[in-house]
């Protein structure tokens, strides 16, 4: 028996052994993996910085006409966003307003009902005194009191009586003097409130402007990029997002290290205490064996945002036939704020305006091993920053129109690896996020 007990934890270790070094292989292999790509990142910026010297002049030609046009788009881009947060001011502003109308109103009906129910009791007590003669002979009930005792309870009673009627008529005058001050503030209220609307309309208008000037330049700049027939984009500040993917890439890389370290610990520790329970009875037990988890080959990422993709990825039908290297989403007409989400934990590249793409912010992300990298453009505002972690599902800011766009939407790029300037890693984004 304890011949056959010593077989059977042998071969648990040999299993145990063999599944190790079939765990460290793949480790050693998605990490090499990463460090290649790593290493094609540094050997992109290389190629990005000489094919950047080679069209150095033909850019240098249009450089002053598009940094003006480009300045222009920007200072329009703030301004929209500063008159797109004055407008949510001025809403929330409109809203305090109205609950206080709302309160007013609630307070005059109060009195009003106050006021109409002592208005009956005081008709009836000027019924009961026309009736009686038009006023109390005071005399005649103090005379008929029928002791000293009853003549004080008269006087006492009388008294009341007289003190209940001028509180009476103190509190209606009161209520009507509040009611009167509860009116006139009602109607300031009111002067308040269409004040606010009528700065409300103005900065709408404003701001419909700002996207009619945003829009003229914009045609003019359209005008001179098709000169060069450049992507939007292309060689767009390259070496600093190469540099900074690099850095994030290995920032990514260390956390994957991190997380399979942390797996490798939790798998012995399981196998040892699935190899303690084996040996310490006459046969092994299948029930109690440990089974590594199926490898995930969905990457889960979600959608970045709510809405109908208004373009897809590949060549345009229009703008020349220009190959578009993401989906939009668009904002369809909805008002309010649309919320920009990460679509997979990662390390953010980059969160800088651009010329074209207006605030863009790119997140590099490792899937079972490989670079991914996410690119998330023309958004309103810039909520997270460079070098920072972020989650599945973690705001990175809203929808907009900054940048070169008509309208608001969402500009979303995968690229399986690195970004680089000529985007040749680029993929539809429909592979990766539901419909």
């Amino acid at each position: 028996m304890r011949r056959k007990l010593l077989f059977i934890a042998l071969a648990i270790l040999i299993a145990a052994s063999s599944l190790s070094i079939d765990f460290i292989s793949e480790q050693a292999l998605a990490n090499s993996e990463l460090r290649e790509q790593i290493s094609e990142v540094e050997k992109e910026r290389q190629e990005t910085a000489e094919e950047a010297e080679k069209t150095e002049e033909e850019l240098q030609q249009l450089e002053e006409e598009m940094q003006e046009l480009n300045s222009e788009i920007e200072r329009i881009d703030h301004e929209a966003a500063e008159t797109n947060q004055q407008i949510r001011e001025k809403r929330a502003e409109i809203e305090d307003v109205q609950e206080e109308i709302e309160r007013l109103q609630e307070e005059i009906e109060i009195l009003e009902e106050r006021i109409a129910e002592r208005d009956e009791l005081l008709r009836d007590r000027a019924r009961t005194m026309y009736q009686s003669g038009g006023s109390v002979n005071y005399l005649e009930v103090v005379l008929g009191s029928q002791s000293f005792s009853d003549f004080l309870s008269r006087v006492n009673a009388l008294s009341m009586i007289a003190q209940q009627d001028r509180n009476i008529l103190d509190a209606h005058i009161a209520d009507h003097e509040q009611l009167e001050e509860a009116k006139t503030e009602v109607e300031e209220q009111l002067m308040i409130l269409e004040s606010h609307l009528e700065e409300l309309e103005n900065l709408m208008a404003k701001l419909e402007e700002q996207r009619e000037e945003k829009d003229q330049v914009m045609t003019q700049l359209q005008q001179k990029e098709e000169e060069l027939h450049t992507d939007l984009g292309e060689l767009e500040n390259a070496e600093e997002i190469l540099k900074a993917q690099e850095a994030a890439l290995k920032q990514e890389l260390e956390a994957y290290e991190e997380r399979k370290r942390q797996e490798e610990e939790e798998r012995k520790r399981q196998e040892e205490a699935a190899a303690s329970s084996n040996t310490s009875s006459s046969q092994p037990s299948r029930s109690n064996q440990t089974h590594a988890a199926p490898e995930v080959t969905d990457s889960g990422f979600m959608r970045p945002a709510t809405g109908r993709i208004t373009s897809s990825y590949g060549y345009r039908s229009f703008n020349g036939g220009s190959f578009h290297h993401g989906i939009d989403i668009g904002k369809n007409g909805r008002t309010g704020d649309v919320p920009i989400v990460a679509v997979a934990d990662g390390t953010v590249v980059d969160s800088y305006y651009s010329n074209s793409y207006g605030n863009v912010i790119l997140i590099a992300h490792v899937v079972n091993g490989d670079l991914v990298t996410t690119l998330y453009a023309h958004l309103e505002n810039r909520e997270v920053s460079k070098g920072q972690s972020v989650n599945k599902g973690q705001q990175l800011g809203l929808m907009g129109n900054t940048g070169h766009s008509y309208g608001a939407h969402l500009h979303f790029e995968v690229h399986e690896g690195g970004w680089n300037g000529a985007k040749s890693n680029s993929v539809d984004p429909m592979r990766y996020i539901p419909n």
